[in-house]
């Protein structure tokens, strides 16, 4: 970012780590589910909550439990550049390696069915917010083994087209 720009509150809540927080956060665990080193199988455990999200249908469709999943957030980020304020869509990976642990999947691939993620109190915090605030929530599936962190930079099209 330039100086000068600055992103307000919402996005510094997002891009701040969840997992920071945890005694169990592997290292430099920015936004790694705890619950996927200390339990790597899915299911409800102590210290952790089941945690369910409305996501859309066709993102469910090849989701299964035991599937581990990255979380990302869309929202409006406020951007000040000198005195002139503007608003950005951006988007941000705000949980890695998730673990999947039940599926509801809706009648329609248009329609909204659920997602239960095994999320410490923190990140379960996070997800929430996430669900209130931003304008969409997504996931991605991670491919079977697929357990390493990667650093990610918030999205936005004005980097994408600089």
């Amino acid at each position: 970012m330039k100086p000068g720009k600055t992103i307000i509150l919402f996005a510094a809540l997002l891009a701040a780590v969840p997992a920071l927080y945890a005694k169990d956060a592997p290292g430099d665990a920015v936004g790694f589910s705890t619950a996927a080193v200390a339990h790597p199988q899915p299911g409800l455990v102590a210290g952790y909550r089941g945690t369910p999200l409305p996501i859309t249908g066709y993102q469910l469709l090849y989701v299964k439990k035991g599937d581990r999943v990255d979380l990302l957030v869309t929202f409006e980020a406020a951007m000040k550049e000198g005195q002139k304020e503007m608003k950005e869509m951006m988007t941000a990976t705000i949980l890695q390696n998730v673990i999947v642990i039940n599926v509801r999947k809706a009648d329609k691939p248009e329609g909204t069915g659920a997602i239960e993620l095994l999320l410490n109190p923190n990140e379960a915090q996070y997800a929430a917010l996430s669900v209130a605030k931003g304008r969409s929530v997504n996931i991605t599936v991670r491919a079977p083994g697929d357990v390493e962190l990667h650093p990610m930079e918030m999205a936005s099209f004005r980097r994408l087209i600089k």
